[in-house]
């Protein structure tokens, strides 16, 4: 029987490359489309929870999504640009080469397509593009204008600027791809939440079927052919929570750093 690291190690740089970037980006989209799933559940009623859920919500959402581009452009840079055809590409099932030309078609490559979830990653990010402000100030609510103070950051709130921010972006996802000529600017952010949060799960559904299929050529050619040749663990998961019976908490007790004597 063949160790997986000894497996590992017999891969050209290339194929190593390839594997690894494949498992590192799964393992990231995890953990953040955890986090996401954590972040839709209630904890609480009222004003303030629902500011400070929607506020992780949308947060969660922005880093899954700019997460979901990097992987994409590493499947274009390690796999797509290969000439003649990367032999992990040409070796996916017919269905797998579906959910592959899906996301070609959905991101692009160069250059990149103006998608729902390309609008949240360059308009809610600063660095990438400024979103323009004016229709989400205008019709902004005093509840929406909430700024939550506390004794440590962790808690605080700043609610004006991330409704402003996401409002202004879900609004324009929704112009983009639903008539809202009747919508006002609070029936345009929830047609554009539907849409992108529609669009993020289909990406993620397709995304993880191609690095799973990546991942196995990648591991079959270092066990020389089987996954018989490697050796097995099963590991069972005992006790694990429903992802509906985890939240992410609005505040936490943060203990004050002990004073040097």
């Amino acid at each position: 029987m063949l160790a997986i690291d000894d497996a590992i190690r017999k891969l050209a740089n290339r194929e190593r490359n390839q594997v690894a970037g494949c498992m590192h980006a799964h393992d990231e989209l995890v953990v953040l489309n955890r986090l996401l799933m954590f972040s839709l559940n209630d904890i609480g009623e009222g004003e303030l929870h629902n500011h400070a859920q929607g506020v992780q919500m949308w947060t969660v959402m922005q880093l899954l999504t700019g997460k979901l581009f990097e992987t994409w452009n590493m499947l274009v840079e390690r796999f797509l640009k290969s000439n003649p055809e990367d032999p992990a590409i040409a070796a996916l099932s017919d269905a797998h080469k579906k959910d592959l030309a899906w996301l070609k078609d959905y991101f692009g490559t160069i250059p990149l397509k103006d998608s729902a979830l390309r609008t949240i990653r360059d308009k809610t990010g600063f660095h990438y593009d400024k979103l323009n402000l004016d229709q989400a100030t205008n019709a902004l609510t005093e509840q929406e204008s909430m700024i939550y103070v506390a004794e440590h950051p962790a808690n605080a709130c700043c609610y004006l600027g991330s409704s402003l921010i996401f409002s202004a972006a879900f609004a324009a996802i929704a112009d983009k791809h639903a008539d809202t000529s009747a919508m006002n600017q609070s029936e345009r952010m929830a047609a554009g939440v539907d849409i992108a949060l529609a669009d993020l799960n289909e990406v993620n559904l397709r995304m993880h079927n191609v690095l799973y299929s990546l991942i196995e050529h990648g591991l079959t050619r270092a066990a020389g052919g089987s996954f018989d040749n490697l050796v097995r663990l099963d590991v069972p998961v005992v006790g694990a929570p429903m992802s509906s019976a985890v939240a992410l908490p609005m505040f936490l007790d943060i203990e004050q750093p002990r004073k040097r004597p």
